[in-house]
């Protein structure tokens, strides 16, 4: 006898896959002392371009997913997601950065390939 998934868990598992398949992009940039309306627009916009080349976006935003984190307790999420992506896109504010310049810092370090224009990710394909 033969069992298969409700259609609920069919759509949960194909997105597990798609994700584990799909090449991530860490997205880099200053967040701290940044307006909140502000931060979530340039990451957000970042994060669609990223997804309609056909990538998996790993927004640091949603990743703390705190605005009252500390410095050092945000930076350890966004460390450990850095860590499982395939590449970095550097927004042009990360040059402000302390944060993302120990990103960048980290991702050079362990030859994680950085962009800093969206076309250029298309290279990953």
């Amino acid at each position: 006898m033969q069992s298969q998934l409700p259609r609920s868990m069919q759509g949960i598992l194909l997105k597990f896959i798609y994700k584990l398949i799909m090449k991530k992009i860490y997205i880099a940039g200053k967040v701290t002392g940044t307006k909140i309306g502000e931060c979530t627009m340039k990451f957000g916009t970042a994060q669609k371009e990223i997804e309609a080349l056909g990538f998996v976006a790993v927004n640091p935003l949603e990743v703390v997913n705190d605005w009252h984190s500390t410095w050092n307790a945000a930076l350890r999420k966004c460390v450990i997601a850095l860590m499982d992506c395939d590449a970095m896109y550097i927004l042009p504010c990360a040059t402000n950065s302390p944060g993302a310049g120990v990103e960048m810092k980290l991702a050079a370090d362990l030859s994680i390939p950085m962009y800093g224009k969206i076309n250029s990710l298309k290279k990953l394909k």
